[in-house]
């Protein structure tokens, strides 16, 4: 009876150290300069994991790997063009979270005069 009641009380202890997390998604914008133009912009939302440097979102290797990029997007057409670009980490979040926040700077962005570029994504 008591070696009963103790593997239920240690499958209980085990079951809850290995809850899954929630995955994480970072929203980043891409800002794009070309000379004295600052009017592009995109918001974009990707798995967190990939851009982890020392335990948080790094922007530098989210530039690095767009840079990287080889398929045609928008950005590959601008950066094609002559565009250099900066990353804003703007925050992490759950993937519900994430596309919540990038709807509403998109829409706060799109009533600038920011050329959003992906605003239909």
């Amino acid at each position: 009876m008591f070696n009963l009641i103790r593997q239920f009380l240690t499958h209980n202890n085990t079951e809850s150290n290995t809850m899954a997390r929630t995955k994480q998604y970072v929203v980043y914008t891409r800002e794009f300069t070309k000379g004295n133009v600052n009017s592009k912009i995109g918001v974009f939302v990707e798995p967190a994991n990939s851009y982890m440097v020392n335990g948080s979102v790094n922007g530098g290797a989210i530039k690095f790997a767009n840079l990287k990029m080889k398929r045609a997007t928008a950005t590959k057409k601008l950066l094609d063009s002559g565009y250099d670009f900066s990353v804003r980490v703007l925050g992490t979040s759950s993937l519900q979270g994430a596309m919540a926040m990038k709807s509403q700077i998109v829409d706060l962005l799109s009533n600038t005069n920011k050329t959003v570029i992906n605003q239909a994504a």
